[in-house]
């Protein structure tokens, strides 16, 4: 059986009398519209060009989800057998990436902003920042 590299999450959305309400929350235990893990570190991307690139790289520990707010932008996903590409463009659904699955956030939207919402802090040794150290580590570790 193949093991899910990544995986859409949906999230409550209520349009209100004044406006949309999406709520990102982490409860433990409870149903498949919450937050699969406790944030530790929520980051906001905005301003980027059509032809722009973002991420690049992938995490030896992170899980992390990505949300367009606004706009729209386009994931591509690899982990080092497979490779899809994703398209974000509502605020309440997300894409949930798991450690050692390499992605690039391209093709935005002017209008595009993205949040970012990681479960561990900040820590530069988590990051694989070259394709080729990425492929050689999936290769030698096979964590799929």
């Amino acid at each position: 059986m193949k093991k899910e590299f990544y995986k859409m999450l949906k999230f409550p959305s209520r349009d209100t009398k004044n406006g949309v309400l999406t709520m990102y929350e982490y409860v433990q235990n409870k149903g498949v519209e919450k937050l699969p893990f406790q944030p530790k570190r929520i980051l906001t991307m905005q301003g980027m060009k059509n032809d722009d690139t973002r991420g690049g790289h992938t995490h030896h520990e992170t899980n992390q989800i990505l949300f367009c707010l606004q706009g729209s932008c386009s994931v591509d996903l690899d982990n080092g057998s497979e490779k899809t590409s994703v398209a974000l463009s509502a605020a309440n659904e997300g894409v949930l990436l798991l450690p050692y699955v390499w992605h690039v956030m391209h093709s935005f939207s002017d209008d595009a902003i993205l949040l970012v919402i990681a479960d561990t802090e900040y820590d530069e040794k988590d990051y694989i920042r070259s394709y080729d150290d990425f492929m050689k580590f999936v290769a030698e570790k096979k964590p799929w």
